[in-house]
């Protein structure tokens, strides 16, 4: 019975064990490989994320950038009637 229960206690040190320290990976194995995986947001070469391939994201981002631009105009009362709000309301109500 005690070879039995010390073949057990040898099993569960021998288990691999990991914390994350800020920084570090620490594990009680001093050889061996360790397989990471991870998410993370599709980015360029600069570090931008990618926009989708998506009419919708692209049509989107069209018309926030109008949005931005034109906002501006309209403070100074220059932007009016049905123009450019009309699309976007369109497009913000579907």
């Amino acid at each position: 019975m005690k070879y039995v229960e010390r073949m057990v206690l040898d099993k569960q040190l021998d288990a691999p064990e990991y914390f994350i320290k800020p920084g570090w990976l620490v594990c009680n194995k001093p050889h061996g490989f360790i397989k990471i995986q991870y998410k993370s947001i599709a980015v360029d070469e600069r570090g931008y994320p990618l926009i989708p391939d998506s009419t919708s994201y692209q049509e989107a981002i069209y018309w926030y950038v109008m949005m931005k631009l034109s906002f501006p105009k309209w403070l100074n009362g220059k932007l009016g009637g049905k123009g450019i709000n009309t699309g976007m309301n369109l497009y913000t109500y579907m």
